[in-house]
């Protein structure tokens, strides 16, 4: 009888267990859907985190016979990279580069999707629980050179900080926590965009 009762105890422990593993940390619940990009049909996930649409991808718009040229950056000058994991923008850039409808995110932006997935402590394990991130973080270029490719991803604000220096958001690859720091305006960083 005593081994039955345990039996049933262990049961139902593993079935919470189960049940409580296929949720994200933060409590939210991922709603991804797909957005095309109208002006090169690119399409790209995007999930609903703390009342805003969000691009779980980062934007890989690119068209040469426009002001996009000489200042987006795919890693090793390859499009192979950028399909991984999007380009890499100058700042006065990707403050125009989201398609119609959509804007590059301020910092509140960022502080409103932490606090969704809850709070800065744990939000990149929660954001990649959500799909949100990848393990390809990114990197960013400057004066010739990518650096941080598999060991950092940053991302714009459109929050000028200071003259030629804007807000980033910063995710280190095996960190739990996200940090914002301050970029000099002609890096080129990753861009995601909210609606």
């Amino acid at each position: 009888m005593v081994d039955k009762i345990w039996i049933s105890v262990f049961a139902l422990l593993s079935l919470i267990w189960a049940a409580c593993s296929e949720s994200s940390p933060s409590g939210v619940e991922a709603d991804v859907k797909v957005f095309m990009d109208p002006r090169d049909s690119h399409e790209y996930r995007i999930i609903e985190i703390g009342g805003r649409v969000w691009m779980a991808e980062n934007l890989d718009y690119y068209n040469a016979e426009d002001s996009l040229q000489d200042r987006s950056f795919c890693f090793k000058d390859s499009s192979v990279y950028c399909e991984k994991q999007g380009r890499l923008y100058q700042w006065n850039l990707a403050m125009k580069a989201c398609p119609e409808g959509w804007r590059l995110p301020s910092k509140a932006d960022f502080d409103s999707l932490i606090v969704a997935v809850g709070g800065y402590e744990f939000a990149a394990d929660s954001l990649k629980s959500l799909g949100f991130i990848s393990n390809v973080q990114g990197g960013y270029y400057f004066m010739g050179y990518f650096n941080y490719f598999d060991e950092y991803a940053y991302f714009w604000t459109r929050d000028e900080v200071r003259n030629l220096n804007a807000r980033s958001v910063m995710l280190e690859k095996g960190r739990s926590s996200v940090s914002f720091d301050e970029t000099y305006e002609e890096f080129a960083l990753s861009v995601r965009c909210v609606r």
